[in-house]
């Protein structure tokens, strides 16, 4: 077993070696030849009112769109796009003219930030750096509602953090509906983005969402297998005169929170004032010092309840805004489902002397995140908990560093560090317990054309006790292009490996995963393109005296995405598992487990149809049946979502399980029912309401969160959440209930 281990890594190695000295991410396409637009200086004063009338826009160099990402590519577009760019000493300013035959656009909702799927809205996009890594990103429709989100790891989507949408910029827009066109005016101040001194151009683009004929057009092309927000394929603009230096102003964001909560289970009751904030300090062009004391997240939006069939835990995302901040330099490491090395989630969560998981407080924290060169970026982490020693949980300082060295055009070498420690001596904690830290190298493979895209890795763990074999590494490629995709995937996790603020599913162990998927597209017809796809995953031990084989699974799927965005799918889900220890998959059953040390079957079909999320009603449906473990599972996931716009949104989430096991006499039914009403009264006046039940955990709860943007990025939050035990029998309890009102400035 040594000898394999030893074996595989210095295969990873000579890999990663082997890739760097042949410059693997030179591999693709020869490069077209991008758009270029030509930003003049002005000295005018420009109003923000969502028109073209001031004579200063006639002097401004103008662009269109000039590529169909969606449904098809082509040049050939029904409504063009046209952008007018000036800027002067602190300003950039644009002012897009967008036209159509029609003037019946979806505006799902005023909120800002607002995500949706099908929503008529123009996306700018700045890369500073012109590095094609991370870029800033601003939207707004004919309404005039703000999004600003950071993309990072050059927009390849190969994991959810390239998109962040916590990130707040102070900026100004406005939009106006005229017959025949819409016009979207935007103000983005150059103080609140980073750049070299300097800097003469910036890599650019911008696309546009346009329901009325359900197109997606682009300035620079993007080929359709990739995101439109990919930073590969971007064009430039080249400044009149270079800007000076960034001048980003220190902000303190104060925040003072009233709370009263009464606890019904343990007969408790609190009530209490805080204050705490944050402040952000930027150090030169692209470095930016955030400290944070007694942050309070109670305004949080809560997770979505989830009906867990499986023996492992589900990764829920994160919603505090201080962790998401940069949060690719601390959470982009390691393999999907397989190794998380660290994840900002487990900051603040402990085990009590009862094993339950409870929530920490978090005493204050630092962060320096940036570029410290044009090459070189740094993630500096460290965020103190407070303990609890009547509940035996102790105080940790926890620390990330990592380092990002750009290399050739796109691929990047990474490094890691993570040391969790308690702060002093605790009788209650072991002493295996009192750190665990953990080192790695990472080699990020992006080449030029977006084709290529992989990471090889390799981390080892320490704790006080001696660790054998506290290696994990591996290797994962795939190629991509218009028709098809292919990866593989090979880690390895060993037997002492351990990280305490990450996600580890299994240790001891190697994963083998290939996958392959080939698309078709129809040359006339109501179908964009059909997209058949295997995808094969092996989880196995070498030399165990048990059992070899872990997992063994695979699955099948043919996927139709029509013009008009709804999809049909088909998939297949074979799985054979060997359970080591007693489970019991229903969750409420945990009398009568499947008995540990066996191997279980799982054969599921399922059908789902997704419907045109243009329209003002739409739904997702799903459908599955089969062979689950030792008996059978029905199955139906089904959302409903109205429009009334822009002012709601509201959805209902339906979700049932039937599962009839050999070994029980009764059939699991688990439900989970979610309504949720999103009302935007305002630009600035935002109330949603959401009720969950959940039959598997027997709760139901409800969350309400009022919210005030009064003043540019500063907010009063009202949040009341009730939550109560609902069992077949008995009566319905109350469990907790609190409200809290917040209210933070930004300065």
């Amino acid at each position: 077993m040594l000898n394999l281990i030893k074996q595989t890594t210095k295969f990873i190695h000579l890999f990663l070696l082997g890739l760097i000295l042949f410059g693997f991410s030179h591999i693709g396409l020869a490069q077209e030849i991008y758009p270029n637009m030509n930003v003049k200086f002005t000295s005018s004063a420009i109003t923000i009112d969502g028109d073209d009338l001031e004579e200063v826009w006639k002097t401004a160099d103008s662009t269109y769109t000039g590529w169909t990402h969606f449904p098809n590519e082509s040049t050939d577009f029904k409504n063009p796009t046209q952008l007018k760019l000036l800027y002067d000493d602190k300003n950039i300013y644009l002012m897009c003219k967008a036209f159509s035959a029609s003037n019946d656009y979806v505006i799902p909702s005023l909120k800002w930030d607002f995500s949706g799927k099908a929503s008529d809205k123009i996306n700018f996009i700045f890369d500073t750096f012109s590095d094609g890594n991370i870029a800033y990103m601003f939207g707004s429709n004919m309404a005039g509602v703000k999004s600003d989100i950071l993309i990072s790891n050059g927009g390849v989507s190969t994991a959810k953090n390239d998109i962040n949408r916590t990130w707040d910029a102070k900026f100004e827009v406005e939009g106006q509906i005229f017959p025949g066109y819409y016009i979207v005016e935007m103000r983005i101040p150059l103080s609140t983005l980073s750049f070299p001194k300097g800097s003469a151009s910036w890599r650019f683009n911008f696309f546009r969402f346009d329901t009325t004929e359900y197109q997606r057009t682009t300035w620079a092309r993007i080929p359709q297998e990739f995101k439109d927000y990919n930073l590969a394929f971007m064009g430039k603009i080249h400044f009149e005169k270079p800007l000076g230096k960034s001048n980003a102003n220190i902000s303190v964001i104060p925040f003072i929170n009233a709370i009263t909560i009464n606890n019904f289970e343990n007969e408790t009751a609190l009530k209490d004032l805080s204050i705490g904030g944050d402040i952000k300090v930027p150090i030169g062009n692209g470095l930016n010092l955030d400290l944070t004391y007694n942050p309070d997240f109670s305004q949080v939006e809560v997770d979505d309840e989830i009906v867990n069939l499986r023996r492992f835990e589900i990764k829920l995302p994160e919603k505090r805004q201080f962790f998401l901040q940069n949060s690719d330099l601390f959470s982009n490491f390691g393999a999907i489902r397989t190794i998380t090395p660290f994840f900002t989630r487990r900051i603040g969560l402990a085990r009590d002397a009862q094993g339950n998981l409870v929530e920490n407080d978090i005493i204050g924290g630092i962060r320096l995140s940036g570029k410290i060169s044009n090459g070189l970026k740094i993630g500096l982490l460290s965020m103190l908990t407070n303990d609890d020693v009547a509940n035996e949980i102790p105080s940790n300082l926890n620390t990330v560093l990592s380092l990002n060295q750009k290399v050739f055009n796109r691929s990047a070498l990474k490094f890691l560090f993570i040391n969790r420690e308690t702060t002093k001596d605790y009788d209650f904690v072991d002493q295996n317990d009192t750190f665990n830290r953990l080192i790695g190298l990472e080699y990020d493979l992006n080449s030029i054309d977006n084709i290529w895209n992989g990471r090889f890795f390799t981390y080892n763990s320490f704790s006080p006790l001696k660790n054998e074999n506290g290696f994990s590494g591996g290797v994962r490629v795939k190629k991509e292009t218009r028709t098809q995709e292919i990866s593989f995937e090979y880690s390895y996790l060993g037997d002492d490996f351990r990280s305490d603020l990450g996600i580890l599913r299994r240790i001891g162990v190697s994963k083998f995963c290939p996958y392959y998927a080939h698309k078709f597209y129809p040359k006339k017809g109501k179908v964009n393109y059909y997209r058949l796809a295997y995808y094969h995953w092996l989880w196995f031990k070498l030399n165990s005296s048990t059992e070899n084989i872990l997992e063994n699974n695979f699955l099948a799927s043919f996927r139709a995405i029509y013009t008009n965005q709804s999809e049909l799918e088909f998939r297949i889900y074979n799985a054979n598992e060997y359970f080591p220890n007693d489970f019991d998959p229903t969750g409420i059953n945990s009398e009568t487990p499947l008995v540990g040390g066996n191997t279980y079957h799982t054969n599921i079909f399922e059908i789902s149809y997704s419907s045109n999320p243009a329209k003002d009603f739409y739904f997702i449906a799903a459908q599955s049946y089969g062979k689950f473990y030792d008996g059978k599972k029905y199955s139906f996931e089904n959302s409903i979502f109205f429009r009334f716009q822009p002012k709601l949104l509201a959805s209902v989430k339906l979700n049932y399980d039937a599962i009839k096991l050999n070994h029980l006499e009764k059939t699991a039914k688990l439900w989970l029912v979610g309504p949720k009403f999103d009302f935007s009264f305002t630009k600035k006046l935002y109330w949603a309401t959401l009720i969950q039940f959940n039959s598997q955990s027997e709760n139901l709860g409800v969350n309400s969160r009022l919210q005030w943007r009064f003043k540019g990025l500063s907010n009063l939050f009202l949040v009341y959440n009730d939550n109560y035990l609902v069992r077949e029998t008995g009566p319905i309890s109350p469990r907790m209930r609190s409200l809290n009102l917040k209210i933070t400035y930004w300065f």
